[in-house]
């Protein structure tokens, strides 16, 4: 990076795949970067955040943050002090969003407080994992650390010690209106298999397999659900899994309920099971949808059946700017995401509880009128609360004193 060019936000991000929180930080960067220079350093892994910085035209470095050998830790804090010492009179916030990058700034805070100067370290925090109550986290938190903004009011509670009112504030991950076709009436996941209908009540669920993402009870709960118009006949559902194998592989989900459901068919990496006597579908898909808004178009609920560990919830802030209204388990943050949809929010893990969420939906997608002041209802707040425009909020607190 050349030292001429000025900075005046730093991000550094030591998880080297694009999580939850790593969004979290490119749309902050991205808000930053619409009126000032910024340069965000990161590990480079097999889904790097450099891919997402060339693509949004973000000053990128590399820096082996993440694998935290005894050299690495070296060649990171050679780069953290030579950006500082390069910038002192230009950069003045400096983000983290891992323990790593934390640790790092807090080393240099102390040993070289003259690189410091006019800077501000702030620690954004999306993580689940509670902060113990010790010395060394009290120092870090209320002396070195100058800001601190939690991804949610759960993230906060994780904190086991008091932190000074001025130092902190909860702020929810936000970002740019997703964008909707609403014209669609169908969606095709494969030349071989039925299509999507907008027609018929159309559940989806986005995230990756793994057994923390609760597919397996919502399944069973899908099973048991009796989706019935007032005359007492099955109408036609379908569920839509779409996701990536992380500890659970979706083709068994599909061996496993292929009996259960009585059809079935798979091509590639998309499974296709049906219910007939009661007319359910499910269609589990283990790629990356390109045009994923034209079936969001189309989903009458979004599902977030998680166990554990939701704390950004940028899936739920898609559903909501899509217009598309989400039953949600009330895991992590969920229940403060959807606060504004208690009717919908159900017992992590209880079939029971899902089953009855499942089954009260379908009265009000029956009922046009209901159905669709839910749907604005559900847009207008992904387009208020969860924004990226809400973190002018955000840049106005890091600037007070």
């Amino acid at each position: 990076m050349n030292s001429k060019f000025k900075i005046t936000h730093l991000f550094l991000n030591s998880n080297p795949w694009f999580s939850a929180v790593s969004d979290y930080s490119l749309q902050i960067a991205l808000y930053v970067k619409t009126n000032h220079n910024i340069l965000y350093c990161a590990e480079v892994g097999s889904t790097a955040m450099k891919d997402k910085c060339n693509q949004y035209d973000i000053p990128f470095v590399h820096s082996p943050i993440h694998n935290q050998t005894f050299i690495n830790f070296f060649k990171s804090l050679f780069l953290l002090i030579k950006i500082l010492s390069n910038h002192k009179q230009d950069l003045k916030y400096i983000w983290v969003f891992e323990g790593r990058e934390h640790t790092l700034c807090c080393i240099t805070k102390i040993l070289f407080p003259f690189f410091w100067r006019d800077k501000k370290l702030i620690r954004v925090r999306g993580q689940a994992q509670n902060i113990k109550s010790n010395f060394i986290s009290k120092y870090i938190y209320n002396k070195i650390t100058d800001k601190i903004i939690f991804a949610a009011e759960c993230v906060k509670k994780r904190v086991q010690f008091n932190l000074k009112n001025d130092k902190f504030i909860v702020h929810y991950y936000g970002k740019s209106l997703f964008p909707v076709n609403d014209n669609n009436s169908s969606f095709l996941i494969h030349p071989s298999l039925p299509t999507i209908d907008a027609k018929k009540l159309v559940f989806t669920v986005i995230g990756r397999f793994d057994p923390v993402k609760g597919h397996d009870y919502l399944t069973e709960a899908y099973l048991k659900a009796k989706f019935k118009d007032l005359k007492g006949n099955f109408i036609k559902t379908q569920m839509v899994y779409i996701g990536y194998n992380a500890n659970v592989n979706p083709k068994d989900i599909y061996s496993k309920y292929l009996n259960i459901f009585g059809e079935g068919k798979y091509i590639d990496s998309k499974y296709y099971l049906e219910n007939k006597n009661e007319n359910k579908e499910l269609f589990i898909i283990e790629e990356k949808i390109a045009n994923i808004q034209n079936l969001l178009s189309i989903t009458a609920f979004g599902v977030i059946p998680s166990l554990d560990s939701e704390v950004i919830c940028r899936v739920g802030v898609e559903f909501l700017q899509s217009g598309v209204p989400v039953l949600s388990s009330n895991a992590g943050a969920l229940p403060e995401v959807f606060s504004d949809f208690p009717e919908f929010i159900f017992n992590a893990g209880d079939i029971n509880s899902l089953t009855n969420k499942l089954e009260n939906s379908l009265s009000l997608f029956l009922d046009n009128e209901k159905y669709s002041n839910l749907k604005e209802k559900s847009k207008n707040i992904g387009v208020e609360k969860f924004s990226s425009h809400n973190y002018k909020n955000m840049i106005d607190f890091i600037d007070k004193k």
